[in-house]
């Protein structure tokens, strides 16, 4: 993965491989990223530390929320996340239902794998010059 401003947190290590291949086609690299829920790690710490992170411009999500973590975090998405989030959960998961609840508290929905990249190159300014 090339080195960028897109933080991913990720439940899938293989999701999160082919997402961080498709960024630099946009431009774009990996400032950090996250396989949660893990030891010690919830997805709200995880959102947490992106919003925080001064070399994070945009965050992309994949994968459902715990059920139970879900409240917290969409709530403290839609109150506190002032950077562009990008989602994507496979039709196949149970949990597709999140799909509607995440994009209530505003991150940007993506319908397939295939065009996060894209999504997320849509919604990021570029505040670096291209040879930074």
């Amino acid at each position: 993965m090339d080195r960028g401003r897109i933080g991913i947190l990720a439940r899938s290590c293989a999701l999160a491989r082919d997402v961080g291949e498709q960024l630099p086609k946009f431009g774009l690299g990996v400032s950090r990223l996250v396989s949660a829920p893990g030891p010690g790690v919830t997805h709200l710490d995880a959102l947490k530390m992106f919003q925080s992170h001064w070399g994070t411009d945009g965050v992309v999500l994949l994968g459902a929320i715990d059920d139970v973590e879900e409240p917290a975090c969409t709530e403290w998405l839609g109150r506190h996340m002032d950077k562009p989030v990008i989602g994507f959960i496979d039709d196949a998961d149970p949990s597709r239902a999140q799909t509607e609840r995440l994009r209530a508290c505003g991150v940007h929905m993506s319908r397939d794998a295939a065009g996060i990249a894209a999504l997320t190159a849509s919604l990021v300014e570029l505040p670096w010059l291209p040879f930074d």
